[in-house]
């Protein structure tokens, strides 16, 4: 019973230590410069899938520190296979097999080439650090432009700018006064909206109307702009002119209708000469006998 208690003692040992007491899985070795916390179990991979396990390290003063894997027999490794010590942000160093293209294979117990992969923290170091220099020179240059406006703006220019700021606030203030006003008014406006739709309806529904109105004013049009008007006006002055002649004359007692109107003479005389003749016309009729007389033939009376 001791000797059995031993025997599994040293197997579990070993086991929690990473080592397979009866296994038969291939070994292969590599060297790292650092291990960085590598420890013995950890994880190989191909792929992202575990083909193996770290079985031993040690310290090789002239060559870093030699690691041994142990790959499972039915993993066959290639010429060309790199060994990449690899780390994960949260999960422990592992190793990562890049198979290679042979087309020969690894001999069991040959050293594998390596190299360490940049953990997550130097890649993120690598991508921050220009972008860190690039933000430095961009707070150099603002904090220069700061003092540049701090020079150029001062006292006066802060007041000004005050008073601009001022102007601004009572500018929104109206604005802000007029949207109030509008918003009192938006059922007026809604009414004027309404009739002037209903105006653009009555125009939609009278559209023959007014393209008949059109083009009879456009025949109106047509026809003054052929008729003869040069003609007709150069006629119109000619006869104005002509009239201009008349009058003048008229006004200078030429002709006899110049004389009738502009002399008083002639006017008292035609004047007379009508009262005359209507007292001649009164006369015959009440005394027809004195300027009519009928004789009868064979008679000798006188009637």
């Amino acid at each position: 019973m001791v000797t059995v208690a031993l025997v599994i003692l040293f197997v579990g040992f070993y086991f929690l230590k990473g080592a397979a007491i009866f296994s038969n899985d291939k070994d292969y070795y590599c060297y790292f410069k650092d291990v960085d916390g590598l420890q013995n179990s950890a994880a190989v991979q191909v792929r992202g899938l575990n083909v193996g396990r770290v079985s031993h390290t040690q310290l090789i003063d002239n060559k870093g520190v030699l690691v041994r894997i142990s790959i499972n027999k039915s993993v066959e490794i290639p010429r060309g296979t790199i060994a990449e010590l690899a780390s994960d942000l949260l999960g422990p160093k592992i190793i990562k097999l890049e198979l290679g293209l042979g087309p020969n294979l690894m001999g069991i117990g040959d050293t594998l080439t390596s190299h360490n992969e940049a953990g997550v923290i130097d890649k993120v170091s690598d991508q921050l650090t220009p972008r860190l220099e690039e933000l430095k020179e961009t707070i150099t240059q603002f904090n220069r432009a700061l003092v540049s406006v701090n020079t150029i703006v001062g006292e006066d220019n802060q007041k000004a700018l005050a008073a601009a700021l001022a102007s601004i606030k009572a500018t929104s203030d109206n604005l802000a006064a007029l949207s109030s006003s509008l918003n009192k008014e938006s059922g007026e406006m809604g009414d004027i909206i309404h009739n002037a739709k209903s105006i653009t309806g009555n125009l939609s529904k009278n559209n023959d109307t007014i393209n008949h109105i059109l083009a009879n004013a456009s025949n109106i049009t047509r026809q003054l702009s052929n008729a003869p008007i040069q003609k007709t006006v150069a006629d119109l002055q000619k006869t104005i002119s002509e009239l201009h002649g008349v009058m003048d004359k008229i006004n200078n007692n030429q002709g006899s209708l110049g004389m009738l109107i502009n002399n008083k003479d002639v006017y008292n005389n035609l004047n007379n000469s009508m009262h005359s003749l209507n007292s001649l016309m009164e006369d015959i009729k009440a005394h027809p006998s004195r300027y009519i007389n009928v004789t009868v033939f064979g008679s000798g009376n006188k009637k």
